[in-house]
């Protein structure tokens, strides 16, 4: 049984259904894996001018020239800073990651302004070729150039003619007082001397997107690497299905051929999310680009899937909330219909009907003066309120203000300022003003005689107006409630008359008012029954069926996958542990390697995830999981790495000096072993001269930089 008949049997469609779904989709089953092929860069160099403030003149600019370029014959090469930071290990890595790559993203704006022009001299699969550009305020222009066999540069007598070229450059822009671009590059005598000595030429280019673009298709043809579709969500999106399948090349694929920094989330590649397809690099078999193909296919249609199913959806709420709004309008003429009478009555009908009209009018005539008689009784009992509370705030304040005046001791008459002498205080005390010896009452400190409580005089005025005001607020609750239900019975016997009044005047309506009325409601039923109908989109079936197949293809080419992978990933994971081990890692129990490249660790009892761990065990993992795929890859088969990896920021801070020099001696040794050609930067030499030879090793110049 063939792999379409497979799908065919577990989407439960015919062959060729299946057959034209996957052959629609450029899906054509297990692809035989190309043999692997080498890169390997031989030579870097680049030059420029800094443009830098005058440490001695403030305000002016110093434009000094510079040129690097370097062989690399080493299996490791180490860019070594002796101790600090800022020196131009990451420019340089950064700048051989331009021509590899084709963009140099992480470049720094103030070095790329400086460059003037850039070699890149590289061998792929024993095809030697040079990726050349000048640089004009930060834009590449330059070509892919296949060298012809016995060609050799001179790099000494270039590195001589390009300082020779900064040098004029510099001295342009002290003229100018700015910087300059406009003079010519030894790097376009190269391209132009090459294409007379017929070189081929692959691919040029004019700007950053064409060299991201020459560079990206070279390296896909000339390592055998196809483009592989993905599904990516969109940024804003709400939803998993909002998003669109891209067609990832090599940029993707470049991830790895790099270690990144620590803090970066993912154990291979630039993001967890695309990290399962960066592991296909190194273990590769006939389903991993057939499985990433059906997958990301199969996301893009349950995708149009869903929006499908989300538009019907919110069409068939619209299509109920547009029948429920013509049922109530239907109700509304059915109601209308109802009341009319009977095409034929008799007198005595009629005359019922009179009366019946009569007393519902004297009826809305006496709830309306009930409700009118209600609300009198309210807004008085409202009235009653207010005042109330107003003469029991009034009296609340004369308490206080008495009170007030009764605590006082005058000193001196407030009229003629005559001071009052110690008589006039003890006529006081026997019940006289001391003023104006009228006559006052007198407490008695020690009289504990209760005063009589049935006595109106011995009532405080007070608790007079509070009760008041407390059976005003009943008396307004009570007449408030009688008006709401006068109201309601108000509106009730109007209800009733309107409905015994319409049947009246019924009886000398048109007879066309129900035939109109049964007309509108014939309507209605055909409009309601269109608006509940199913709705379904044309185009769902087909999209089902590409469902259907899709995720049969997933199942069969997955398990097929994980057949072929699984005990590579078993050995990497074995591998990993034991290289984590070794790195400084002593607590390590287990790190387990799972197909989409997420490392799951056990550390101290405790399981936990690759991005939960600190950034020194992160870098120690980080080496050990390429350090494992390469050595797995060679052994099983499935490597397709093409042996040139760039370790960013190696032996950092957070590594002592034997975790460093033994995480170096390991690179260096699967180097050695597995043609694999590694270039690195670190601010520790003393770890490096311990493990590397003197060649492999880029050191400062005298001014502290490495270039």
């Amino acid at each position: 049984m063939t792999w379409v008949e497979d799908v065919a049997n577990r989407a439960q469609v015919d062959a060729r259904v299946a057959d034209g779904v996957l052959r629609s989709y450029g899906i054509t089953g297990p692809k035989p894996v190309p043999a692997r092929r080498r890169l390997r860069v031989e030579a870097l160099h680049f030059a420029g001018v800094k443009n830098l403030e005058s440490p001695y003149y403030p305000g002016q600019r110093m434009f000094v020239p510079f040129s690097f370029t370097r062989t690399f014959a080493a299996s490791v090469t180490a860019l070594v800073s002796d101790g600090n930071n800022s020196k131009g290990k990451s420019s340089i890595l950064e700048i051989l990651a331009w021509g590899l790559r084709g963009s140099a993203r992480e470049l720094q704006p103030d070095v790329r302004s400086w460059l003037r022009q850039v070699c890149l001299f590289l061998t792929i699969a024993d095809e030697r070729v040079l990726v050349a550009w000048r640089v004009t305020g930060g834009r590449p222009r330059g070509s892919i150039i296949a060298l012809p066999k016995g060609e050799d540069l001179d790099l000494d007598a270039w590195d001589l003619r390009a300082q020779e070229a900064m040098n004029a450059q510099a001295e342009a822009s002290r003229d100018e007082d700015g910087p300059v671009f406009d003079l010519d590059a030894p790097v376009d005598e190269l391209i132009a001397g090459l294409r007379a000595r017929n070189a081929f030429s692959i691919a040029s280019f004019d700007d950053e997107r064409g060299m991201r673009q020459a560079v990206g298709d070279f390296m896909l043809n000339r390592l055998a690497i196809e483009e592989l579709p993905q599904w990516n969500k969109r940024r804003q999106a709400t939803t998993a299905d909002d998003g669109s399948t891209v067609e990832h090349g090599w940029p993707l694929w470049s991830q790895a051929m790099l270690i990144s920094k620590p803090s970066h989330n993912t154990t291979i590649g630039e993001t967890p999310m695309q990290a399962g397809a960066v592991l296909g690099t190194f273990l590769a078999t006939e389903w991993t680009s057939t499985r990433s193909r059906i997958r990301a296919h199969k996301t893009a249609v349950d995708g149009e899937l869903a929006a499908i199913r989300r538009r019907v959806e919110a069409d068939t709420k619209a299509r109920e909330d547009g029948a429920q709004e013509l049922r109530r309008e239907r109700n509304d003429l059915q109601r209308q219909l109802d009341a009319l009478p009977p095409e034929q009555v008799t007198t005595a009908e009629a005359a019922q009907l009179v009366r019946n009209a009569s007393a519902a009018g004297a009826a809305v005539r006496t709830a309306h003066e009930e409700m009118l008689s209600a609300a009198l009784a309210w807004g008085a009992a409202e009235r009653a309120r207010e005042t109330a509370k107003f003469d029991l705030v009034a009296l609340q304040e004369a308490a206080v203000t008495r009170r007030f005046w009764h605590s006082l001791k005058p000193s001196c008459c407030p009229r003629c300022d005559a001071r009052v002498e110690q008589e006039q205080w003890e006529r006081e005390r026997a019940g006289s003003c001391s003023l104006c010896n009228s006559p006052i009452a007198v407490a008695d400190e020690h009289d504990e005689h209760e005063p009589d409580l049935d006595s109106e005089e011995d009532v405080d005025p007070v608790d007079i107006a509070e009760e008041r005001v407390r059976a005003s607020e009943l008396e307004v609750m009570t007449t408030s409630a009688a008006h709401d239900a006068a109201q309601a019975d108000f509106h009730r016997a109007q209800t009733e008359f309107e409905q015994v009044n319409g049947a009246l005047n019924a009886l000398h309506d048109d007879p066309t008012v129900r035939r109109e009325l049964e007309r509108r409601i014939g309507v209605l039923d055909g409009r309601i029954q269109e608006r509940t109908a199913d709705v379904r989109a044309e185009d769902e079936e087909g999209l089902v069926v590409e469902s259907r197949v899709l995720a049969a293809a997933d199942k069969l080419a997955d398990a097929a996958l994980t057949s072929d992978r699984n005990a590579a990933l078993a050995a990497a994971s074995t591998r990993i542990t034991q290289l984590g081990k070794e790195l400084g890692m002593s607590n390590l129990e287990s790190a387990r390697l799972k197909g989409n490249a997420h490392l799951d660790v056990t550390r101290g009892g405790e399981e936990t995830k690759f991005g939960r761990l600190d950034d020194g065990s992160r870098l120690r993992l980080k080496i050990a999981v390429v350090i494992a795929l390469v050595e797995v890859g060679v052994a099983t088969g499935l490597g397709r790495h093409p042996g040139f990896l760039v370790v960013d920021a190696l032996a950092r801070e957070e590594l002592n000096e034997g975790d460093g020099e033994h995480l170096l001696a390991e690179l260096y040794r699967v180097a050695e072993t597995h043609d694999l050609q590694v270039i690195t930067g670190t601010t520790h030499s003393a770890l490096v001269d311990a493990v590397l030879p003197e060649e492999a090793v880029v050191r400062p110049l005298p001014t502290g930089f490495l270039w």
